[in-house]
């Protein structure tokens, strides 16, 4: 963001979630100063309820509230459209969410031209793939001075987003481990300076860390928030803290469109990738830095050639030509390339190694395991080494992927992939 003044705001309805936001009556008024919205500056100020924003050409500005930490997020503004502007693709305005500073937030737009997205700010940089990308929408009022309620409702990692109480998106999200902030951001097109007004903003807390500390201990599981260690884990699983599960209980747009190389289903995700070649996904949203992955990998067929046949995990995934992969073949080798630019580089991390502890031939379960610590990276397979190196990763937080490849027959290969979980390491 260019010269957006990231400060409190204090506003905070004393109510519960059942009546948060779109179905509650009446908000404060913005207030200004150290201790809430911050100092009004050409391109932020208050009217009374009302916020006006008029982000420098090309810019966006933003505004959150440092004071009030929420767990569950419940939010909403309403957003008047610019009465003028020279490009309506290019102007946006929304709620912000999962925020924990200026580099680090989620956020929900519309654009005058009746589309929306949410974005991700990581480390300072926008992740190349939105968790919702833009999309029209008839729930979006254009027009100028037209006025549109955004809602964004955080439960765990499960996000809504309304748009003038139609439903328009939902997707699994990674929110902060810490409590975080909610506000409002707004942008200029490229050609001109457009105002955005909002007003009736409201942000309550569904889940009070009162509540969230009451609710700890023993329970069903059900809708629990994906805390502590590992339940049940594999043997080849590590024990921290867990970052990501459940990936595969049902289908989640985060690993990309279902097509005829990839689908999930019945907690399984399985890979049918073209004869003679690879096939890619990488979760889309959630990003790692330091992590311990595993994941349980099952040939389901006779493979033609047990040597151009495999899967595995790929990791520090900055894009589809830019990754690292740690594979295992049906006959029992391992190895780990790293890919620049869509090319395996010629000297290996690990080179094809025979493993004894990997299981070999069709429809045994393989269980692979990635630890990363900064620079070192180690791979164990059914619990034991596999193999560990000194890599490159990326500067930000990264992605995690699978991947599988087929032998050149005729009807190819397929491989499924289940318990993929992500802990911190220990």
């Amino acid at each position: 963001m260019h010269r957006a003044y990231f400060t409190a705001l204090a506003l905070l309805l004393l109510m519960s979630p059942a009546a948060a936001c779109v179905e509650a009556a009446g908000s404060g008024e913005f207030q200004m100063g150290a201790s809430a919205w911050g100092e009004a500056d050409d391109q932020f100020k208050t009217q009374g309820s009302e916020a006006i924003f008029t982000p420098q050409i090309g810019t966006q500005t933003a505004r959150w509230n440092a004071g009030l930490s929420l767990n569950d997020v419940d939010a909403c503004a309403t957003f008047a459209m610019p009465a003028t502007t020279a490009d309506a693709s290019r102007s946006y305005a929304g709620l912000l969410f999962w925020v924990t500073d200026k580099d680090n937030f989620y956020q929900a737009v519309i654009s005058p031209n009746g589309m929306f997205t949410v974005a991700r700010k990581v480390a300072g940089r926008i992740v190349q793939t939105p968790p919702v990308n833009w999309t029209q929408s008839a729930a979006v009022k254009t027009g100028p001075n037209a006025k549109n309620i955004l809602r964004v409702t955080a439960t765990g990692q499960n996000v809504v987003l309304h748009i003038n109480d139609a439903e328009v998106a939902r997707f699994r999200g990674q929110p902060p481990e810490a409590a975080s902030r909610a506000g409002i951001v707004a942008s200029s097109a490229p050609s001109a300076v457009d105002t955005w007004r909002v007003s009736d903003f409201k942000a309550v807390d569904g889940k009070p860390a009162s509540t969230q500390a009451a609710a700890e201990g023993p329970s069903s599981g059900e809708g629990e928030e994906v805390t502590g260690a590992i339940e049940a884990a594999s043997s080849g699983c590590g024990a921290g803290k867990v970052l990501y599960d459940k990936a595969f209980a049902e289908y989640d747009a985060n690993w990309g469109m279902k097509d005829s190389k990839f689908d999930i289903a019945d907690g399984v995700a399985t890979f049918n990738p073209s004869p003679g070649t690879p096939a890619l996904r990488w979760n889309r949203v959630f990003v790692f830095a330091d992590m311990d992955a595993c994941a349980d990998f099952t040939l389901a067929n006779n493979t033609a050639n047990a040597t151009a046949s495999y899967a595995g995990l790929v990791f520090w995934v900055q894009d589809s030509r830019n990754y690292y992969q740690a594979v295992l073949a049906p006959n029992g080798y391992f190895t780990v390339a790293r890919i620049v630019d869509g090319k395996a580089l010629p000297k290996r991390p690990v080179a094809w190694t025979k493993l004894a502890a990997a299981k070999t031939g069709s429809k045994q379960k393989n269980t692979m395991r990635v630890t990363i610590k900064g620079e070192q990276v180690s791979i164990a397979v059914n619990g034991n080494p596999a193999g560990s190196f000194k890599g490159e990763p990326p500067r930000w937080p990264s992605h995690i992927g699978l991947l599988a490849a087929s032998a050149d027959s005729k009807n190819g290969d397929t491989w499924q992939v289940g318990d993929l979980k992500v802990a911190a390491p220990q």
